[in-house]
């Protein structure tokens, strides 16, 4: 057996769980589940258990089933029942379905918890998979074989064999095995040149060695390596043939049900992940962007800056920072209503876009004012980009609203400049292009 440790149901179960007596009504358990803020809960009915989801709530209301009616009316779903000391491995062999609950519970048989194949998932690996699982558990359906008389003819199972997947077959009398016959017996029979009216018993390799479906996947792979065998017979408890398994079968189909298993339990996380991502790109965007224009806010801007002035003292280059004002935009909303000064905002940042470059930082300072910081432009360079940027707002037309114009002021960051000293330089150069009548751009000289 493996040397891995393997919790017990215990360790893993949810023991937050709620409870209903069967005799007691649906309301009863809707009322429990919202006080609990719960989204299902246990009916219990002496040693049986049966869970109902906000699912099946929602069946019954739009089913019309009166809520005043007794659960033991409802059709519930039972719950598989195991010992909280059990092995994760006896739970996994009770379903194959990843949402599903199993109820876990005491020595006395009362209610301890609840747990999913997601949360064995987690526990386990393809090793624990190969040594503690039962060979029925790992096929859906019989293995599938086909069996045939002793006295059948070899042509005939030759006839069926050509055109089968399967390359051996069991021979069966009074549903009891007699014999198998592989590829390997029917090679030597064709090279021996027997007739093919010899019947199946004496070409047939007898007798034929078996094994119980409850063996483990290892034991079955164990058996095979031992005796050398390609394929075993598997019975049930009854003794009735169920299949016949290959060496390849068992290990394929062990790593094709973990795959199973890792996908389901994945696939909820993968969806949460996916939320969470989107949700946190969206409060990304809620603390950087500025949510009417979608450009930097001042929060962002503010970290921006700083970066930005410490690249260029470590580098040598200068930075030239820009405020603007649209002129008269309050005029703009008290004529036109704000639904139209929101255009006004939006559609002036689109043109202040297109025309600086990528790697200037262009913000959204508060309500019509806008900063602009450019990287390696000196107040010079800035005065000029800043009657480019003037110039276009003059000249574009604004649909509803006509004309606009901004006033700019322009300062040259020095490398010991805060934020404020630069702001406080712009505005003052801004107020200034306001005093001198608007829809003009000063540029003030650099703090010595």
């Amino acid at each position: 057996m493996c040397n891995m440790f393997f919790p017990t149901l215990g360790l893993i179960a949810t023991t937050d769980v709620i409870s209903v007596d069967i005799h007691q009504s649906i309301q009863d358990a809707l009322s429990k589940m919202h006080q609990h803020n719960h989204r299902s809960i246990i009916v219990v009915n002496k040693t049986l258990h049966y869970i109902i989801t906000t699912k099946d709530i929602i069946r019954l209301k739009l089913s019309g089933v009166p809520f005043t009616t007794s659960l033991s009316k409802v059709t519930l779903r039972p719950l598989p029942l195991i010992d909280k000391e059990s092995n994760i491995i006896n739970a996994l062999n009770l379903t194959n379905d990843s949402d599903e609950h199993i109820c876990v519970c005491n020595k006395d048989g009362s209610l301890y918890g609840l747990v999913t194949n997601s949360d064995i998932v987690a526990s386990v690996d393809p090793q624990v998979v190969l040594e503690s699982l039962q060979i029925a558990t790992i096929f859906e359906k019989k293995y599938g074989y086909k069996s045939f008389l002793p006295e059948t003819p070899m042509a005939e199972i030759l006839d069926y064999m050509k055109d089968s997947l399967s390359d051996c077959v069991i021979i069966q009398k009074e549903n009891t095995p007699a014999g198998i016959l592989t590829s390997k017996d029917v090679l030597k029979f064709i090279g021996e040149g027997n007739s093919p009216e010899v019947p199946v018993s004496q070409v047939m390799s007898s007798p034929v060695e078996m094994l119980s479906e409850k063996a483990t996947i290892q034991e079955g792979l164990e058996y095979l390596k031992n005796r050398h065998f390609k394929r075993i017979v598997v019975t049930n408890d009854e003794g009735d043939v169920v299949g016949i398994v290959t060496q390849q079968d068992l290990i394929s189909r062990t790593y094709l049900k973990w795959s199973q298993l890792m996908q389901d339990h994945f696939k909820q996380f993968e969806e949460i992940t996916q939320i969470l991502q989107q949700k946190n790109r969206h409060l990304t965007q809620l603390a950087t962007k500025d949510a009417l224009t979608e450009i930097h806010n001042r929060h962002m801007f503010a970290e921006l800056f700083a970066q930005e002035r410490s690249i260029a003292k470590r580098q040598g280059t200068k930075l030239a920072l820009m405020m603007i004002d649209l002129d008269h935009f309050k005029q703009v909303n008290d004529t036109y209503g704000h639904n139209i000064g929101d255009y006004v905002l939006k559609h002036f940042v689109s043109l202040v876009v297109s025309t600086i470059r990528e790697a200037d930082l262009f913000a959204r300072w508060g309500g019509e004012e806008f900063v602009l910081l450019l990287r390696n432009v000196g107040c010079e360079e800035g005065y000029l980009v800043g009657e480019k940027i003037r110039n276009l707002i003059e000249s574009h037309p604004f649909d509803e609203v006509g004309r606009v114009t901004c006033s700019i002021g322009v300062t040259e960051v020095s490398p010991e400049d805060s934020l404020i000293d630069a702001i406080e330089r712009a505005d003052n150069a801004l107020y200034a292009a306001k005093d001198g009548g608007r829809n003009r751009t000063i540029a003030c000289e650099m703090r010595k």
